[in-house]
């Protein structure tokens, strides 16, 4: 993140609270889905395509988290189970190579294949989640061992005939009988948020970098996807009513809930999913609107959390460091890519190489001398698109609008002051 004056605003985020080591539940449902399921014609009392959708993308998070040990599920509802100690807090790498040995010894020992080499094989997918600031991609195996099974889960024996549930939850010796809700209810977190402060739900895209080289996104600002990005956070606006600003850039959003929301008893977790979800689907539903002419080779995840701020001088302070950073990086990628450009074409060089000059070329190099290195190239950095040096603001002003303009000074907040709650609303109280 850039040095700025307001970064003090980072004191307002808490760590979750979740007790470690513990096994961790992660529970999803539908969101209105009796709806959907009546305006997509399910079948009824229940569909077969639909429950195999659900049980594909279950297996979907399973190949992308490996912490998640085992899922369950039925009609739009499942539950994730992560080991006890997810390597999220520990040494992924380490994780990893004893996750992968677990599963080469299962596929043998169950006689899914023939032999280890076999074994190595079939679970062998290599990702690149990020790249190291020489160019050079960091990659992680995923697994593609998955196993769909209808059994009795209450019954001990579908428990200890897995090597990778046993190794993680230990033997179980008795079947489970009668399950008392309140007792399972006990474990829940109340995650609740402090009542009368701002609620701010920043979403990030999950190894956006794959995402947007896997896509060929132009570098350094690829202004279809940022249009991609600000109509989703349109549509987010439409959706929940409670949010009454957003700000974005590249692949991040901010959403500003009002002080006095009541949106789901102010329960975080409940909270972010629901705006992550929608924020996602509608990532994925509005992209031949944006690239008609590129297919999407696989869907962007997104991740969130949610903080307090008690005052709108705080409120204010933290959307000035996201439009500080906005330009810090923007400036910076914009001198990044054109020197990469410049010596590709100059050179000869291959383009690792030629990033890791144009990273030692700007290593300490300030905000006036990235100006005349610019300037150099013949770009005036004062001259580029409003959206990509401040960011993009969606609010409402009569109706959803989409605006790249200062919100650091007072100027914009003086113009529209019901965003803050400083006047009433002039128009109607609900868009449809």
């Amino acid at each position: 993140m850039a040095n700025s004056k307001y970064e003090y605003v980072k004191s307002f985020e808490v760590e979750d609270k979740i007790m470690l080591p513990s096994m961790i539940v992660v529970a999803i449902d539908g969101r209105n889905f009796r709806r959907f399921c009546e305006d997509h014609m399910f079948k009824k009392p229940r569909d077969k395509q639909a429950l195999k959708l659900m049980k594909s993308c279950a297996a979907a998070v399973m190949i992308e988290y490996p912490d998640v040990i085992f899922s369950y599920g039925f009609s739009d509802e499942y539950s994730f189970i992560l080991k006890k100690n997810p390597s999220f807090t520990r040494d992924v790498k380490g994780h990893l190579n004893n996750l992968y040995d677990t599963c080469v010894c299962e596929l043998v020992q169950k006689r899914e294949v023939k032999t280890e080499i076999e074994a190595h094989e079939f679970l062998k997918v290599e990702d690149v989640i990020k790249y190291k600031e020489n160019g050079d991609p960091v990659k992680r195996l995923r697994r593609k061992v998955m196993k769909f099974r209808s059994d009795n889960i209450a019954g001990k024996s579908f428990w200890n005939q897995h090597l990778s549930l046993v190794s993680e939850l230990g033997r179980v010796d008795e079947d489970i009988h009668k399950v008392r809700p309140e007792y399972l209810e006990s474990f829940q977190f109340q995650d609740k948020l402090m009542p009368f402060t701002w609620i701010v739900v920043r979403i990030d895209g999950c190894h956006f970098h794959r995402f947007s080289d896997v896509h060929k996104f132009k570098k350094p600002n690829d202004e279809q996807a940022l249009n991609l990005m600000n109509s989703c956070a349109a549509a987010v606006l439409q959706e929940f009513q409670d949010i009454v600003f957003a700000y974005g850039v590249s692949d991040e959003f901010s959403f500003v809930l009002n002080k006095d929301s009541k949106l789901y008893e102010r329960n975080a977790s409940k909270i972010v999913s629901a705006i992550v979800s929608f924020f996602s689907s509608k990532y994925i539903s509005k992209w031949n609107e944006f690239f008609m002419e590129k297919e999407m080779e696989y869907p962007p995840s997104f991740d969130g959390r949610a903080v307090c701020y008690p005052t709108s001088k705080i409120l204010r302070d933290y959307l000035s460091w996201r439009q500080v950073d906005c330009h810090i990086n923007n400036q910076y990628n914009t001198c990044f890519w054109t020197l990469v450009d410049f010596k590709e074409r100059t050179s000869g060089h291959q383009n690792k190489r030629c990033k890791s000059e144009a990273q030692n070329e700007l290593k300490g190099t300030q905000t006036e001398q990235k100006n005349d290195l610019l300037t150099k190239y013949g770009i005036d950095y004062t001259a580029l698109p409003d959206i990509f040096r401040l960011g993009s603001c969606v609010f409402r002003d009569k109706e959803i609008v989409i605006e790249h303009c200062n919100i650091i000074d007072d100027g914009f907040w003086e113009a529209h002051p019901w965003i803050l709650g400083n006047e009433p609303y002039p128009g109607n109280t609900k868009w449809e």
